[in-house]
Order: C-alpha cells, then sequence, then structure tokens
C-alpha cells in the first residue's frame, strides 16, 4: 500500500496558534500536483501515518494533514529515520476515513515497498529498543541514589 501527497516545501504560522506548520495535502482523483515536494504514505492509521520524502522534517515538527475523506487534522513528527517520518495524529482519524483513502492506494504494495516497511519497522523498533533502555538506565540510577542515601 501506497498513497501519494504533497508537502507544502514552505512552513506556514497558524495565526491562531501560533506554531510552524507545513501542509500535507493526500493526492484526490483528478487533482494536479501541489507546489512543493512529492511524499509517499507507506502507511496510514488511525493513529498516525508513515511518511517518505526527500525534504528534511524534525521531530516535534507540525504538519496540518488534508485527507479529503477526513478533512483537516494536525499530526506531529515522532521520530525520523533518514527520509522516512513516523507522524502521530493529535485526534484519531475514523476507520471509515481511513479505509476510504486506503481504497485510493493505486495497487497492492510492492516487494521493495514491503521491504522499505519491514526496514522502517525494524529502524522504529532499534529506536524505541534504545530509549527503553535509556529509561531503564534513569530508573536504575535513582533507585541506586535511594538505597545510598538511607
Amino acid at each position: 500500500m501506497s498513497l501519494h501527497a504533497h508537502l507544502d516545501s514552505s512552513q506556514r504560522t497558524n495565526e491562531r496558534r501560533g506554531s510552524r506548520r507545513r501542509k500535507l495535502w493526500l493526492e484526490a482523483e483528478g487533482a494536479g500536483s501541489a507546489k512543493g515536494a512529492d511524499v509517499v504514505i507507506h502507511d496510514l492509521s488511525e493513529e498516525g501515518m508513515l511518511l517518505e520524502c526527500s525534504v528534511s522534517l524534525n521531530v516535534g515538527e507540525r504538519l496540518e494533514v488534508h485527507i479529503p475523506e477526513a478533512g483537516e487534522t494536525l499530526a506531529a513528527i515522532v521520530w525520523t529515520s533518514g527520509k522516512f517520518f513516523g507522524c502521530k495524529f493529535d485526534d484519531p482519524l475514523s476507520s471509515a476515513a481511513v479505509s476510504a483513502a486506503l481504497l485510493r492506494s493505486p495497487s497492492p504494495p510492492s516487494e521493495t515497498e514491503r521491504s522499505t516497511a519491514l526496514y522502517v519497522a525494524l529502524v522504529e523498533l532499534r529506536a524505541l529498543a534504545k530509549e527503553i533502555e535509556r529509561i531503564t538506565d534513569r530508573v536504575d540510577s535513582a533507585i541506586n541514589r535511594l538505597n545510598t542515601e538511607r
């Protein structure tokens, strides 16, 4: 599964909230190419999505995502690995909106897409394992400090 989208090349400030955001549009049938970078969405769920694009995005960066079936929703970049970016939606999408968007997928996933998805999943799991190890070390250190202070 892959969906195609366009990422606005410039960051915009939303006057009401004051935070900088980029806009991402999922391609709609018959829609022309938007100004900016092409993006491939390798995975879309109610909670978030996996993007691949050539534009550099940073953890914490905000995206304003335009999904034809769901309207506008906000997402944050929660991890990066090269040209792959994991995003979490502020408010989950409905399963109907996700299903409708997935139906836009032009064809079943290729071997390359499956390999890419597996690679990205492994990278994410390794990052999570390192984060768990870091937190475990901090907890152990705190416990040791408490035990020595008694």
